[in-house]
């Protein structure tokens, strides 16, 4: 076999082996850690998109190693319309694959969103919840 061959060979088997263990990788420890909202936009139906960072909102979560959560969300009345909203985070993240989904007593779209875990971030692309479409990205700060 030439060395062209064998390379054909292994070095596609040797990157799919190391997709396959990034895919499957699972547990609250590959997700432990600060996070706090880089994009965080909101387009209620009909409406224009709202930044809702650039209007001085926020959200960080923290999430423990047992999967408890905490932290907050801050929606300013400048997007509300009314009064500003603040929510806690506390609660659990429910890790499974490459998704996180957050339980939490305080009625958010935050629990009902299905978050995807890329790299360092936990992402929220075009959902539509309750008639508004949300774009999240949540980076991690720092690993607790």
């Amino acid at each position: 076999m030439t060395i062209r061959r064998i390379l054909a060979v292994l070095v596609p088997a040797a990157l799919l082996a190391g997709c396959s263990r990034i895919e499957f990788v699972t547990g609250t420890n590959f997700v432990t850690g600060t996070y706090s909202a880089l994009i965080f936009r909101i387009q209620p139906a009909g409406q224009n998109e709202i930044n809702v960072l650039a209007a001085g909102g926020s959200l960080s979560i923290v999430i423990a190693a047992d999967g408890s959560t905490t932290g907050g969300l801050n929606i300013p009345a400048s997007v509300t319309g009314g009064e500003p909203f603040v929510a806690s985070m506390e609660g659990t993240a429910e890790i499974g694959g490459l998704t996180v989904q957050f339980d939490q007593p305080a009625d958010t779209f935050v629990r009902d969103l299905t978050w995807s875990r890329v790299q360092s971030t936990l992402v929220v692309e075009d959902q539509t919840v309750g008639g508004a479409t949300f774009t999240i990205t949540l980076a991690r700060l720092r690993v607790d």
